[in-house]
C-alpha cells in the first residue's frame, strides 16, 4: 500500500514539474515614442530608433517584445510627403503649403491671402499627405531581420492614420509565440464607408525563420451613403486563427467602435 502511495506521489510530482516546464514565460512588452529614443537605445543598444528613416520617414512608435522565440521590434513609421493647411476666416480661407527646407509655411496659389482678410482667423485645418509603414523585426546576432512589412499609400484617397493605442503585441493562445496587432483608420470622401483596418502578423507553426502570416479584419463605418450599415469583414487567414486570437481581434474592433461612435 505504501509502495502504491509513493508511486502515485511520484507520478503527481512528475506531472506537476512537467506542467511547470511546459508553461510558457509571459511576454515582456514595452512601448517607446520619439521622446523615449535615448531610453530605447539603452534598452536595445544594437537597434536604431529611427530605423531606415531615409527610406521610410520618421519613427512614431516602437513596441519592444522579449519572448522565448526571440526579441522583436514592432516599428511604426510615417513618411510625410506634403503638409498643407487651410486657415478659415469669416469671409474666406487662406491656403498654405509647408516648405520642409525653409521650415516655413508658404502661401498656396489660387487661394486668398492673409492681406485680403480683415478679421481674425477662426480655425485652421492641417492636411498631411503621407505613407504609413510598419515592420516586425527579429533580433539576430548579425542584426535585425525583417519578418513582416506593412505599407499603405492611401492618401489622398482616405487619409490613413495609425490607431497607436490599438496596436499591440500579445500571446493570447499562450503558446509562447507573440502575435502582432496593427490597427489603423481611414477617412471618407463623404460617400464611401470609413474603414478601420486591423492586420495581425503571426509566427508560422514550423519555424520563426519563415515569413510571418498576415491576417486581416476590416470594420466599415457608414459615411453619407444611406444604404451602408456598420459591418466587419474577415479574410481567409483570419478565419484560420486560433479562437483566443480571434477574440482578441474582435475585442479591439469592438472597443474601437464603442469609442468611435461616441
Amino acid at each position: 500500500m505504501k509502495l502504491i502511495s509513493n508511486y502515485l506521489f511520484t507520478l503527481t510530482s512528475l506531472f506537476f514539474i512537467n506542467s511547470i516546464i511546459a508553461q510558457k514565460k509571459p511576454l515582456i512588452v514595452q512601448r517607446y515614442y520619439p521622446k523615449d529614443s535615448v531610453k530605447y537605445s539603452k534598452v536595445v543598444p544594437d537597434t536604431d530608433f529611427n530605423y531606415e528613416s531615409k527610406l521610410y520617414g520618421k519613427t512614431t512608435m516602437i513596441i519592444h517584445c522579449e519572448s522565448e522565440y526571440g526579441h522583436f521590434e514592432f516599428v511604426f513609421k510615417k513618411k510625410i510627403n506634403k503638409l498643407s493647411r487651410m486657415i478659415d476666416y469669416k469671409n474666406g480661407a487662406v491656403g498654405e503649403v509647408y516648405n520642409f527646407k525653409t521650415k516655413k509655411w508658404v502661401h498656396e496659389e489660387e487661394t486668398w491671402k492673409h492681406s485680403d482678410m480683415k478679421d481674425k482667423p477662426q480655425d485652421t485645418i492641417i492636411f498631411s499627405e503621407h505613407n504609413l509603414y510598419a515592420f516586425v523585426l527579429l533580433y539576430d546576432h548579425g542584426g535585425m531581420i525583417e519578418k513582416a512589412k506593412f505599407q499603405d499609400f492611401g492618401n489622398v484617397v482616405y487619409w490613413p492614420e495609425f490607431d497607436y493605442q490599438k496596436c499591440t503585441i500579445s500571446d493570447e493562445d499562450k503558446d509562447g509565440k507573440p502575435e502582432f496587432y496593427l490597427s489603423y483608420m481611414g477617412d471618407s470622401d463623404g460617400l464611401d464607408a470609413k474603414p478601420f483596418k486591423q492586420i495581425i502578423y503571426t509566427i508560422p507553426e514550423k519555424s520563426v525563420s519563415q515569413n510571418f502570416i498576415k491576417s486581416k479584419a476590416t470594420a466599415y463605418y457608414p459615411s453619407g451613403n444611406e444604404d451602408d450599415v456598420y459591418r466587419i469583414e474577415y479574410d481567409e487567414n483570419w478565419k484560420q486563427l486560433s479562437k483566443a486570437v480571434k477574440l482578441k481581434s474582435q475585442k479591439i474592433i469592438k472597443d474601437h467602435s464603442l469609442k468611435y461612435k461616441d
